[in-house]
This record gives C-alpha cells, structure tokens and sequence, in this order.
C-alpha cells in the first residue's frame, strides 16, 4: 500500500480523487508496458512497473514499496519508445516546467498508439498542462472527471512532436549571482551555477542562502581559522557547499541532500567550477553515522515539514561537529529550530536580520 503524502509532495495519496483516476486507468495494463514518471507509486497495481524516482526517500531501501523497477531521477535518462502507458501525477510545489518535463519524458517513452495520461486540477494548472500535452501530441482529451481533477489522456500519433519533447528536457538555468563569488577575477571560478526542474529554488540564488551568507562574510565568520572540512545539509544545487568551497580554497565540503537531481546538479556544478576534488554530493535522507568531524556546518533546513521530521534531520548533526564547531541556520521563523536546538542541549545565537532568523548553534 503507498505511503500517505510527505509533507514535500514526494508520495502521493491513495485518498487524492487525482490517484484514483489515474490507478484506474492503467490498472488493466500489463506492468511492463506501464511507466510511472515520477507520479509516486499508484494503488491496486500488479507489481514490476517501472517508475521514475526524484527522491532517495522514495526507493525502496528507504521504506517505499518495492513494487517496480525503480530508476532513479537523471537528467540523462532517456527511455526506448517502448511502453503502452504513462503516467504524470503533478508536483505542483516543483513547478510546471517540472510537471511538462515529466509529460516530455512520459510521451518520448511511449510507443506509436501508447498513451500518456495526467491528473490534475482544473484549478491546479488543468488547461496548461493540457495545453502542454496537445503541443506534444497533437491533441488531448478530458477521459473523467472526479471531485475538481480531470483525467487527461493524449495519445501518441504520428503528430507527436519529438523536439518540442527534447526541448523541453533540455530547460536549464543559471545562477550567477556575484555573492557566491570570493573575488571578481573571471576564470572558472566564476562560472554560473546549473540548475533544473525539479529541484528547489532552481532560477536564482534563494533569499535565505543570500541572507546567510551575506551574514557569514559581514561577521568574518572563521576568518583567521579556515575550516578544513565543512557541512552542507540540505544542499539543493549547491550554493552554500560552492561557495564555502571558493571562499576557503583548502577546505573539504560534503553537500548531502535527498533530492537525487540536485544532487547530481551539486557534481556537475562542483565540476564547472573546478572544485570537484574538495567537493562530495551525497544523496541521503539526512545525515548518515559520522565519517569525519566537522568544523563548520551551513543548514537551510525545511522549516514546513512536520515536527518529528524536522527534528529528526537537525538531530544528528551535533555527533558530525567537532566540540565548539558552529552549525549555522537559516529560517523564516526561529522558533520550531531553536525548540529542537535547546532539547539537544546547543548553545544558541539567533541573529535577526530582514526577513530570516540566522541561528549559530554549538555544543
């Protein structure tokens, strides 16, 4: 049975009408003709789909049902136009170019009569995403309707428009903002930062990494003690990890996310910008047992998710820091954080600054 929805979107529910429809239109079929594009996985089907995974919480050694052949989100990976079926289930909180990428790969997927099918509010970005797939395919139906969703349905013809598919997997984004940048010498160094749909805060530099940041350069935060090892967690694309890398050329940086395009998003940009030797992406739920202590740890944590959960990711993180090391957060609102901090039993400083509470925490 699929897990209820995570706070992030990550698993979708079997009470969500939007589940339902799609479930019952491919039930009757046969797994291996069947592609789940990152729609989390549907009730009621036989096992041995294959489905696209974005999350590392998500795959089956995480808990999630081991129901399919899990293929763990690429910005490569491209399919053998072989299946019957396809299926979108929108993230909406990951953007429509996110959700049109997932119709792009779902209809690329298919072969000559396969269909490709998505749920969504009309409400939602229905007529958009509609829009998207008659762009694709030639044309789109409404199959049912249920409590506010519409069941899409396109099918792959010879009008399916193959580069308008290509393109839209292709769409990428630049961040080049100065601030992440120690000196102003051109060079690799000053290569803008790579991101993509499905990823957080993927066509700029987010306010709260600015904030910090800004904060950390202002303060001379270890200014005449460069840290050897540094901490990103929840690291996105990689902002905080870079940028540490850059500003403290002999430092190593471990930039940890669960988010398995991001992280190959963090590589790629720590190839372009010549830092790839001091800089591991990791792909994990949290922090794994410590390898080696930490002099400094940069955390942008995400202050929607439940209590539990987001106490669970701050809770190992004090055995990652050397005695005294500084973990430094950035929040909207302090108080859940500094809750959590206080019951471990850190000694806080909470700085406010326009808009964010910048927490320093140490043991």
């Amino acid at each position: 049975m699929p897990r209820p929805v995570s706070a992030e979107g990550l698993i979708n529910s079997v009470a969500d009408p939007g589940v339902g429809l799609l479930a019952a239109a491919v039930r009757s079929v046969a797994p291996q003709d069947l592609l789940l594009v990152h729609s989390g996985p549907l009730p009621g089907l036989r096992p041995g789909a294959t489905r696209l995974v974005l999350d590392v919480r998500e795959l089956p050694a995480a808990g999630a049902p081991a129901d399919a052949v899990c293929v763990p989100a690429s910005l490569d990976w491209r399919p053998q136009p072989r299946f019957a079926a396809a299926v979108v289930w929108p993230r909406a909180h990951l953007g429509k170019d996110f959700s049109e990428a997932c119709l792009a790969l779902g209809a690329l997927a298919l072969r000559p009569g396969g269909q490709l099918l998505c749920a969504v509010r009309k409400a939602k970005g229905g007529p958009s995403l509609a829009r998207a797939m008659t762009e694709l395919c030639g044309g789109v139906d409404v199959v049912r309707r249920d409590s506010g969703y519409f069941l899409y349905m396109s099918e792959k013809t010879a009008g399916f428009d193959e580069a308008a598919a290509h393109a839209r997997l292709a769409v990428r984004y630049e961040i080049a903002d100065p601030l992440l940048y120690p000196t102003s010498r051109p060079g690799p160094e000053r290569t803008p930062l790579i991101a993509a749909p499905g990823v957080f805060c993927r066509k700029h530099l987010d306010d709260g990494t600015r904030a910090l940041i800004e904060h950390l350069v202002a303060a001379h935060v270890l200014a005449d003690s460069p840290p050897r090892r540094v901490l990103d967690l929840g690291a996105g694309v990689g902002p905080l990890a870079l940028w540490a890398a850059l500003r403290w050329p002999s430092a190593r940086v471990l930039a940890v996310d669960s988010n398995l395009l991001a992280v190959s998003l963090v590589a790629e940009n720590a190839r372009r910008l010549a830092v790839a030797d001091r800089v591991e992406a990791l792909a994990s739920d949290g922090l794994p047992a410590p390898r080696e202590l930490v002099d400094l740890a940069l955390v942008n944590p995400p202050t929607h998710a439940e209590p539990a959960a987001f106490a669970g990711l701050i809770a190992p993180l004090r055995a990652w820091l050397r005695p005294g090391a500084p973990a430094w957060f950035v929040v909207n609102r302090a108080h859940q954080l500094t809750q959590v901090l206080s019951a471990a039993g850190a000694h806080l400083e909470v700085h406010e600054v326009p808009g964010f509470a910048l927490v320093r925490a140490s043991w």
